[in-house]
């Protein structure tokens, strides 16, 4: 029996080993082409800084330049390789052993233990830059800026920020950018004071906020105090002082705005009526003024103005004297209140006229019969009367001078 068994398995066993033999190679070129060495380019992967603290330490901050992702090459076998994707791999630079050209080595691994030594990582470009700058901190006054309106009526009248200074700290080029540091506060539809809290928030010098990571300031949040009061609108008046420069008049005053609104405590605004402006002058000029002032200077401590810091614009017009002379007759002259047993008799002297001086635009209009010249002869007594006095019509910005004499003969009928 046992005979029988050796001899089946000894038949030919040649062939037989061949079989196995060919299989097995078979089975290696099968395993071979279809798990082959393959490489797969990744790309993006998130560079991790490590150890910034050793920079921080020398009184510097860093900006990264090139370098905070990495493009890696992955070589090894088909079943290993081809599913892998960035989240597979850990792409480190350490701070700590930048060089002296401000560059630090990349260096990535598998997150996969497992297969670390069967694959092969390079780096396609493993340097990150950095850009070094000094570290700065400035100080800046908080300034508080309101959404909304008070109630009719009221008006926000003044602020208290705790704390009012906040420090900022960052890169010098970035901490220089800040020429604003505001908190804004919703008033909206407010009657009296209110207590608020808002998010301190950077600008530069066109009004754009700043966002940097790479600032840091000292105070994200600051509280608020507004002081809001009741509301009252009195007239504006201007008192021009002084006199302008010889030969020359101020023409006119106009100014902006000629009310506005004042606020405080309803017993402080009970006694203020307007606010006169009576500290301008011209004394000496020749030419037209323009100058604005701040109307919250005129108002005592406890009132404010609804819009703080208003200002009233205000030009004078001063304009050079001209004179016009006019000839004047006996016909051209009126006299009144004559008595009807009377004879009136009016002579003047050769050289008899009006010199008139003003504005030359009003010069300019003047004639005899504006001037309306006359004499009141009421209280004259029969008889001749020398030098008696001429009447003139009065108009504004105009003044006259009479060269000559005037002389009234009145004798009886």
């Amino acid at each position: 029996m046992k005979s029988r068994i050796k001899s089946k398995i000894l038949d030919n066993f040649v062939m037989k080993l061949v079989s196995v033999l060919i299989a097995f190679v078979l089975w290696l070129v099968v395993m071979n082409v279809s798990d082959s060495m393959i490489t797969v380019k990744i790309k993006g992967i998130p560079v991790q800084q490590k150890n910034g603290a050793a920079l921080e330490e020398l009184d510097k901050v860093y900006d990264v330049a090139k370098g905070d992702t990495v493009d890696i090459v992955v070589k090894g076998r088909r079943s290993i390789v081809e599913g892998l994707d960035v989240d597979d791999f850990i792409a480190t630079a350490d701070l700590s052993t930048m060089s002296i050209t401000n560059t630090v080595q990349i260096t990535v691994t598998s997150k996969n233990g497992g297969i670390r030594d069967e694959i092969s990582i390079t780096c396609v470009d493993n340097v990150m830059r950095l850009n070094l700058e000094e570290k700065i901190s400035l100080q800046y006054s908080v300034k508080v800026k309101t959404i909304g309106n008070a109630k009719s009526g009221y008006a926000v009248c003044g602020y208290q920020t705790s704390p009012n200074i906040i420090t900022i700290e960052g890169p010098k080029s970035a901490v220089e950018k800040v020429t604003e540091v505001d908190v804004k506060v919703d008033v909206n539809n407010a009657s009296s004071a209110i207590d608020l809290e808002g998010a301190i928030v950077l600008y530069d010098a066109y009004g754009d906020e700043i966002n940097n990571d790479k600032i840091s300031v000292s105070q994200e949040t600051v509280k608020v105090h507004v002081d809001i009061y009741p509301t009252k609108e009195v007239p504006v008046e201007v008192d021009i002082k002084g006199t302008p420069r010889e030969g020359y008049t101020m023409s006119e005053v106009l100014y902006q705005p000629q009310t506005v609104n004042i606020a405080g405590e309803p017993s402080d605004l009970e006694d203020i009526e307007k606010i006169v402006v009576n500290d301008v002058y011209i004394s000496g000029m020749d030419s037209d003024l323009e100058t604005a002032v701040t109307l919250k200077d005129y108002l005592p401590d406890n009132v404010y103005l609804e819009n703080a810091g208003e200002e009233v614009v205000i030009t004078v017009g001063i304009e050079k004297l001209v004179s016009k002379v006019i000839v004047l007759t006996a016909e051209d002259i009126s006299v009144l209140q004559k008595t009807s047993n009377k004879d009136y008799y009016l002579e003047l002297s050769d050289d008899f006229v009006v010199v008139i001086t003003g504005l030359d635009s009003t010069v300019e209009e003047i004639t005899i019969d504006k001037l309306n010249p006359k004499i009141f002869s009421k209280d004259m007594s029969i008889g001749t009367h020398n030098d008696v006095q001429i009447d003139l019509t009065e108009i504004d910005g105009i003044t006259y001078e009479i060269k000559g004499t005037a002389k009234l003969t009145i004798s009886a009928k």
